[in-house]
């Protein structure tokens, strides 16, 4: 579908009651933008002979080549089919909707009907007496009459149709055997006029079936009469290939009003009547003023058309069937904003002339652009341009009314008044580069540089002093902003930051330090346009709310900001302007189809002026706007299921019409078509659907049109679906039943009888079990007492040997108890000897050896207290376990020493501990040893065990002053060489990095640990 832009003047064209006269003026031509409907879109033939919408908001198309119902996205064909219900011809030349019935002239099979709910077409050629009248067959016009009668026009004929009892009545054109009728409008009480395309003007009287020659029409005989259009009962125009007459059926008065061919007649609104020509259009003006009407495309390109037939759907689009060129849609409010376009005699390019700053002064709006500096005349429309050649960025205007401006390479400027033109006013730094100006006081301006910082700027004698930001030279601060507090807001590369007086803020928690733009909203919140997403500062409370394009934004880079009195908050992006909702925080997204200059805007290039306008500029022009007069269109078409397929397969039911589906068991993957017949901005449109039965929620809302659900369980379904217009404003649903049989053999009367059979199988089962089981115990009670006697004395020897194993396991678990006792002891002696050893040597490397040998001990000695616990297990939790033996390491230590574990509790197994718990005691004892040195204040630790798709992540980090790369190679550090042996009997891998301080990274299998 070519989605065309609407440039139009306002057609303001009055009809007047006076007489039109013969004399003509023709004016400068409208301009129509149009979307144009045509093969893309489906459509079986460019003639649109005829168009109607039914009762759900369709419009049905006749063509001289197919039926064609439109959805706004595309065309449905209904083409010559001989089956029972086909359509008999395709070759549609009028068209005619009432009562769910769409009634059709056909070119060769007279009147055809379509009944939609049963999805059939009906003729009547047997109600009709073809060998007496036999150019019946060949229909050209329908027109509906009271009393549920409908008239055709055929070839010397005129069908008078009953729409209930469907009988027909034919009613020959004395002299006019061969002459079509192709117009027809009524005029007075029961009296059409009926025109052919050589026997002139009839007069049809439908109550005494009667037709006559119009004697006061009879100059009209040679020519096509092709519309009629009725101003009043006495004035009605005479459209005729030859021109356009008006008739007074009163009087019996007819005269030519203009010599230009007419082939329909329209009335366009209330007040204005549009005439199709000989591929060209006009509206009239003020009585003898015809207006010429140009419709484009949206590349420009010039669609010269004649225009046949008029229709306006309910959402008040005119929808325009031409004779060769498809079909036209023309909305007034098709496009929201209409793009300006700067244009001077001495620019060095006629297009794509970039802006990037503004500044309203008066009538005057000053941009500065990529060739200089443009001031536009909003009253007269005019522009100048102030040439440069140089990329100008920033303009500004102090308390004392004094324009400055800025850009790169060409330092700072002063407009002046009074010569018409902006000096160079002399700075005492090297930098040329003017990205922003700042007036803070009626004397002083803050200029903003690119790469030297910010420098406050005395208006009267141009002193220069550096202004220090946060402590620090801000570069690339290109935007700035005063709050209602009077504090002001620095955008750079760096950040944002508020300065209010001598203090100053920085605020590190934006979606990007990258800064744009900055705006304060009615509320005072500060929103802020960031390189990625938008943000919203509450300054009472400091906090920030992020806004990217996973949230409705069309694109995440924003360049500028602005809100309205409402507090809806407007941005420009590269990809088109949004506009954040107030109250609902959505997003509503326009882009060059709704008339914006283009989809990619500039930096800086936003502005709100003090009567609330907003101006944004980008590649290629500007927008100005009032925010408040931005049209909504507040009407929704009707949402439908169209079509539901079954393995990709359509129905081909008429499912409209269709309230439940039925599937057997095995046809269980299922598509639903779906439409919301809104058609402005078709493309806009919005859709939400769930599956009742099977979701338990909306769906997210998609522009897709269809869905598909697979294996569905049998059951029954309810699918609903829900559409939005192109301003996401939602409509009725629609629904459709599914039901889903279950296989016979899970059907509710197999089940019951094989419940049935099962119960009496079970019966008999248990009847045989019992009779036979009181033979079984007869038998048996004899045998009982024959063993009883045995067991008895069985009895009392297994008592004796189960006293002898008491006292067995009693013994067993003394000695335990006292082997687990000894082992601690001995762990404990060796510490204790460890330690005293140590105070006997005074070599400190030995010393440190048996430091590190003691610590092993004692994770020895911990592990086994862990295992000897009475609730110990196959597993061991690895939380509790690291934490308790890194705690008791550092505590160990003596020092002060920060300890952060993250631990999973993963299970461990027992065998595997000491491996892990001696990994562990190294690095800790490593970290005491080497890591930290004596001055550093915070020392901390992290430890972490993480479970991954495949294996146990295991990291341990210090904040120390890291290792030699030395370290790493095999044989030079024992610690080291104990740590990856002990990895490697657990099958893991490990890596050691320096990342402030070191990092130790174990990947443990889960298939050798857990």
């Amino acid at each position: 579908m070519h989605v065309l832009k609407i440039c139009v003047f306002p057609v303001l064209l009055l009809f007047v009651r006076g007489h039109l006269l013969a004399t003509e003026s023709t004016a400068s031509p409208d301009s129509l933008t149009v979307m144009h409907i045509a093969q893309e879109e489906g459509l079986s033939q460019l003639g649109a002979l005829a168009m109607d919408f039914d009762r759900n908001g369709y419009l049905w198309v006749g063509t001289e080549n197919g039926l064609n119902r439109f959805n706004g996205y595309q065309m449905q064909v209904y083409k010559v089919n001989d089956k029972p219900g086909g359509l008999p011809d395709d070759h549609i030349r009028s068209m005619y909707y009432a009562n769910d019935t769409l009634w059709l002239a056909t070119n060769t099979h007279s009147v055809v009907a379509y009944l939609m709910a049963q999805d059939r077409f009906i003729d009547f050629r047997e109600q009709m007496d073809t060998d007496q009248h036999s150019f019946v067959k060949f229909s050209s016009v329908l027109y509906p009459a009271p009393g549920n009668l409908l008239i055709a026009g055929t070839i010397g004929n005129c069908l008078i149709i009953d729409r209930n009892t469907l009988k027909i009545a034919v009613l020959p054109i004395p002299g006019a055997a061969n002459n079509e009728v192709i117009s027809m409008i009524d005029f007075d009480d029961g009296q059409y006029l009926v025109g052919t395309n050589a026997g002139g003007v009839y007069q049809l009287d439908i109550r005494h079936r009667s037709i006559q020659l119009l004697p006061a029409l009879t100059s009209l005989k040679n020519t096509l009469v092709n519309a009629f259009f009725k101003l009043a009962p006495d004035r009605i125009l005479i459209g005729a290939d030859d021109g356009l007459y008006e008739y007074n059926p009163r009087k019996g008065h007819y005269r030519k009003i203009d010599d230009k061919g007419v082939k329909s007649l329209n009335r366009w609104d209330d007040h204005t009547l549009i005439v199709g020509g000989f591929n060209e259009t006009h509206f009239v003006r003020n009585g003898n003023e015809w207006q010429k009407v140009d419709f484009f495309d949206d590349d420009g390109g010039e669609l010269q058309a004649t225009i046949v037939n008029i229709k306006r759907d309910p959402l008040g689009g005119m929808w325009l069937g031409t004779a060769g060129r498809g079909v036209f849609y023309y909305h007034p409010h098709q496009r929201k904003f209409v793009p300006s376009r700067i244009t001077v005699a001495n620019s060095p390019k006629k297009d794509f002339i970039s802006i990037f700053h503004f500044l309203r002064d008066g009538n005057d709006l000053w941009m500065a652009t990529d060739i200089g500096f443009v001031r536009h005349d909003l009253e007269k429309g005019d522009y100048k341009l102030y040439r440069t050649d140089l990329l100008e960025y920033a303009l500004a205007k102090d308390a004392n009314q004094t324009i400055w401006a800025g850009g790169f390479g060409q330092g700072l400027l002063k407009y002046n008044r009074k010569e018409d033109r902006f000096d160079t006013i002399p700075l005492p730094f090297a930098d040329k580069d003017i990205i922003q100006l700042t007036p803070v006081s009626p004397d002083t301006i803050w200029v903003h540089t690119w790469s030297s910082g910010i420098y406050a700027l005395n208006v009267h004698d141009y002193g220069i002093t550096p202004r220090d930001i946060h402590g620090q030279q801000l570069v690339r601060s290109r935007t700035s902003f005063i709050d209602s507090s009077g504090a002001v807001w620095i955008g750079s590369d760096e950040g944002l930051y508020r300065i209010r007086g001598n203090q100053s803020d920085y605020y590190d928690s934006l979606s990007n330090e990258r800064v744009f733009a900055i705006t304060e909203d009615p509320a005072h919140n500060i929103w802020v346009g960031t390189a990625k997403g938008l943000n919203c500062i509450d300054t009472q409370t400091g906090h920030i709310t992020a806004y990217t394009q996973q949230a409705g934004l069309p694109n995440d880079f924003i360049y500028s900001v602005a809100s309205d009195r409402r507090g809806n908050i407007w941005v420009s992006t590269n990809f088109g302007i949004a506009v954040l909702d107030h109250a609902h925080r959505t997003f509503k997204n326009y882009t060059e189809d709704d008339g914006l200059q283009n989809n990619e805007f500039n930096g800086k290039a936003g502005y709100a002026d003090s009567l609330g306008y907003f101006y944004f500029g980008g590649m290629n022009g500007f927008n100005i706007f009032h925010p408040d007069s931005v049209y909504v269109n507040q009407q929704v078409g009707k949402t439908l299921i169209e079509d539901v397929q079954l393995f990709g397969m359509s129905l081909q039911k008429n499912i409209p019409y269709t309230d439940t589906l039925v599937f057997s068991y095995n046809e269980n993957v299922i598509t639903f078509d779906f439409a919301s017949l809104n058609y402005l901005w078709a493309k806009k449109n919005r859709y939400q659907f769930m599956l009742k039965g099977f979701d338990k929620t909306w769906r997210p809302i998609t522009q897709n049109r269809s869905t598909t659900y697979t294996n569905l369980d049998p059951g029954t379904y309810t699918f609903t679906v829900m559409g939005s217009n192109n301003e996401l404003i939602w409509g009725d649903t629609d629904t459709i039943t599914i039901i889903i049989q279950s296989p016979w053999y899970a059907s509710t009367g197999f089940r019951l009888a094989a419940s049935a059979l099962l119960a009496l199988a079970i019966t008999g089962t248990f009847v045989y079990k019992n009779y036979q089981q009181k033979k079984i115990n007869f038998r048996l009670s004899t045998m009982v007492s024959e063993r009883t006697e045995e067991l008895r004395q069985t009895n009392s020897a297994l008592n004796a040997s189960l006293e002898t194993t008491q006292q067995q396991k009693e013994n067993i678990g003394f000695l335990m108890q006292e082997l687990n006792h000894r082992v601690k002891n001995n762990l404990q002696l060796i510490t204790s000897l460890i330690d005293i050893q140590s105070f006997e040597i005074e070599d400190a490397d030995i010393q440190d050896k048996l430091r590190i040998l003691q610590s092993r001990v004692f994770t020895v000695s911990k592990i086994h207290d862990i295992l000897n616990q009475k609730d110990a297990g196959n597993n061991i939790r690895t939380d509790r376990f690291i934490c308790d033996l890194a705690k008791d390491l550092v505590v160990f230590s003596g020092l002060s020493i920060g300890l952060e574990v993250d631990v999973e509790p993963i299970y461990f197994p027992v065998n595997k501990l000491t491996h892990l718990g001696l990994i562990l005691n190294e690095l800790v004892t490593n970290s005491i040893k080497h890591a930290f040195e004596g001055h550093q204040g915070t020392k901390r630790i992290q430890i972490s065990l993480q479970e991954e798709s495949d294996c146990l992540k295991f990291i341990y980090r210090d904040n120390g002053k890291g290792f030699n790369i030395t370290d790493l190679n095999p044989g030079t550090k024992k610690g080291v060489n104990l740590i990856k042996n002990l990895a490697r009997e657990l099958k893991g891998t490990i890596e050691l990095r320096n990342q402030s301080g070191a990092v130790f990274i174990c990947h443990l299998p889960k298939t050798n640990v857990v």
